[in-house]
């Protein structure tokens, strides 16, 4: 009886095992493929599917190998030879081991809906934590963008400062119609019909000037964006009936900004 019974507790343990097993996969396959594969791309019909075909699966083969493990306790009755003969009656209760066969067969009959239900409940728990997670990342990062992008406007100096002919020139940035490569130099055309030329590189002069406002066109010049006036082919017509020309590597860059501002 007690051997029975240290059968009986050690089938309890690896049945509790083996069912922990299941539920860890369901966990790892949720959170690391599923969710950011499927439910984080808004694949929402996919992953009603995959979750229905897959945890029906992984519960059937817990249960089956859970069943395994069952053996149907025999209590062996007392000896018939001993004593005076038993006398049976249909109030007499059936034998200790012919309970726990039944109750062996019923919880196998019980067990496979009860741990589907509970895969189901940490699929679901899963999906409600990573939904909600991946929802407080993507709102810290607007937030983060929004604050960088008031922060730089906020912060964005109107001007910049240059050297020229053995003096530092301030130029206002709302004055200047575009920027202008000259090998080691760089030409600032202003809106007075003024040129300005300083010592430096235009991709430092790109570097310095706000991208909100200016953008390079062609290898050899940065526009003021506010300063066009129209767009004919592959030319940009800014003011005083100036014209730049469009470079191919800078067509894709032009075309959408200027798509960003187009009325439809």
């Amino acid at each position: 009886m007690y051997q029975q019974n240290d059968q009986l507790q050690w089938e309890l343990i690896f049945r509790s095992w083996l069912f922990l097993a299941g539920l860890f996969v369901v966990f790892i396959l949720n959170i690391y493929f599923l969710i950011p594969r499927l439910l984080y791309s808004k694949k929402y019909i996919h992953y009603i599917f995959m979750i229905s075909v897959l945890l029906p699966l992984l519960t059937c083969i817990e249960t089956n190998l859970s069943s395994q493990l069952k053996r149907p306790l025999t209590v062996a009755m007392p000896s018939m030879n001993r004593g005076l003969p038993l006398e049976f009656s249909k109030e007499m209760p059936a034998p200790e081991g012919f309970k726990s066969n039944q109750r062996f067969e019923n919880d196998g009959k019980s067990s496979y809906w009860m741990h589907l239900l509970i895969m189901f409940l940490v699929a679901g728990s899963t999906a409600a934590y990573k939904t909600i997670f991946y929802w407080i990342q993507e709102e810290k990062t607007r937030k983060e963008i929004e604050s960088k992008l008031k922060g730089n406007s906020a912060n964005e100096p109107g001007y910049i400062l240059v050297k020229s002919d053995y003096k530092v020139v301030k130029i206002m940035l709302d004055d200047i119609l575009f920027v202008e490569s000259a090998n080691e130099y760089v030409k600032i055309y202003l809106t007075t019909g003024e040129m300005i030329m300083t010592f430096m590189r235009l991709k430092k002069m790109e570097d310095e000037l706000p991208k909100s406002k200016f953008l390079r066109v062609q290898r050899s010049f940065i526009v003021n964006l506010e300063k066009i006036k129209a767009v004919e082919k592959n030319k940009i017509h800014i003011e005083h009936k100036k014209s730049i020309p469009i470079g191919e590597q800078y067509k894709e860059s032009f075309q959408e900004y200027l798509g960003s501002k187009f009325v439809k």
